[in-house]
């Protein structure tokens, strides 16, 4: 998944859980407020954490690493 369709995923799944805990607990408008506001945060945190998570990825050219053992 490349670094904007997760960022996008991340807001979606994010405001759902806002809202329904907004919806829950208070009313439509507060639900809205708290699923932007934590749909933001989960996008922007997907946002700087995927090229970590892309660097650290093995590429599949590269050859393995053989160690020794003596006994």
């Amino acid at each position: 998944m490349d670094r904007t369709r997760s960022a996008v995923f991340n807001f979606a799944i994010n405001f759902l859980v806002g809202y329904v805990v907004g919806r829950v607990l208070r009313d439509r408008d507060t639900g809205v407020r708290a699923g932007v506001a934590l749909g933001t945060l989960g996008a922007v945190a997907s946002w700087r954490l995927a090229d970590r998570f892309e660097r650290d990825r093995v590429e599949p050219g590269a050859e393995p690493i053989e160690i020794e053992i003596e006994e």
